[in-house]
């Protein structure tokens, strides 16, 4: 074992050890889906999903090098990694932000973009064999993120400084606050192309900055909200009852929901760089990049290399 490695082991150890010290409430709360696939390679990881009728969890994200993006399949402990492509067939090394998936479909969104990959095309690909994105759907915001809760399609936005969004997207909150981020709920419906009412969104929301994943059910909206090495959050919003206003997009006005403190709940202070999240039976999904070669392989304690489920 070099020195390195080594280093690392103590780090891993250290951090294992005073866990429900730093992140009592994650700690009781949390349980472990799989080891973060890919942290050997350049691969930094961002968005996670679940394939409930394969039982199979997903992890994507981009590469560091020239390599193509790609998805990690994980099934039993089991890894497969299926590299991204293009429509036309040539490597995608797009920054694969966040991965969902509803019917046969699985998204990846990227680019003011849904991808659309056919999920039998994933399930029948060969470990380090590919895939091709079959089409794709523009939406009305950065693409950061996204999650499906079976009625909905939420596809959303990161904004801080550097990281700017376009300006009808900065409103004023109920309480005061001011935001700049929005994300989209869209139906989802079987019989539509790629199983989306893509035409226009059904409903917004507006968020804080740094919202790095989204998800909503029964109710109930969470956001990771994440940014360099400081410890994340996970944010939790009643988003039951009428909504406050309406955003319009031009063409059509659609319901929008502020999560400022007139609905917020709760915060769970979690480890650093969380990234996209999904409900998954009735708990939070989620992944994290602190561990990824490019942050120095988790070199900083508490950078979790674990996918969890956590109750909220």
């Amino acid at each position: 074992m070099n020195i390195t490695a080594l280093f690392l082991s103590v780090i891993t150890f250290i951090s294992s050890f005073f866990w429900g010290m730093f992140y009592p409430e994650y700690a009781k709360n949390s349980e472990k889906v799989a080891d973060i696939p890919g942290l050997s390679t350049d691969f930094v990881p961002q968005g996670s999903t679940y394939l409930a009728d394969e039982d199979i969890y997903i992890c994507c994200g981009y590469m560091e090098n020239d390599e193509p993006s790609r998805l990690y399949m994980i099934k039993d402990s089991e890894e497969k990694m299926v590299l991204l492509k293009r429509e036309d067939g040539s490597d995608y090394g797009g920054h694969a932000g966040g991965i969902t998936a509803a019917g046969e479909y699985v998204y990846i969104s990227n680019q003011h973009k849904f991808f659309v990959l056919k999920k039998s095309d994933l399930i029948e690909a060969s470990d380090g064999g590919s895939a091709a994105f079959i089409g794709h759907i523009d939406v009305p915001c950065n693409a950061s993120y996204c999650s499906c809760n079976g009625e909905y399609i939420f596809i959303g936005e990161y904004h801080a400084d550097g990281y700017e969004t376009d300006e009808s997207h900065a409103l004023k909150t109920p309480d005061g606050s001011s935001y700049a981020a929005l994300t989209f709920g869209y139906k989802i419906n079987p019989d539509a192309e790629f199983g989306i009412e893509s035409e226009a969104p059904a409903v917004a929301f507006s968020t804080c900055d740094k919202v790095q994943g989204f998800a909503a059910e029964n109710g109930k909206a969470v956001l990771s909200v994440s940014g360099g090495t400081m410890s994340s959050k996970l944010r939790i919003y009643d988003i039951k009852g009428d909504s406050d206003g309406e955003f319009d997009l031009g063409s059509v006005k659609i319901p929008l929901c502020y999560l400022d403190s007139r609905r917020h709940t709760k915060d769970m202070t979690i480890p650093r760089m969380s990234e996209d999240i999904e409900f998954v039976d009735g708990k939070i999904l989620i992944a994290y990049e602190a561990a990824a070669k490019k942050f120095v392989s988790g070199i900083l304690p508490f950078s979790e290399k674990r996918m969890m489920l956590v109750s909220v």
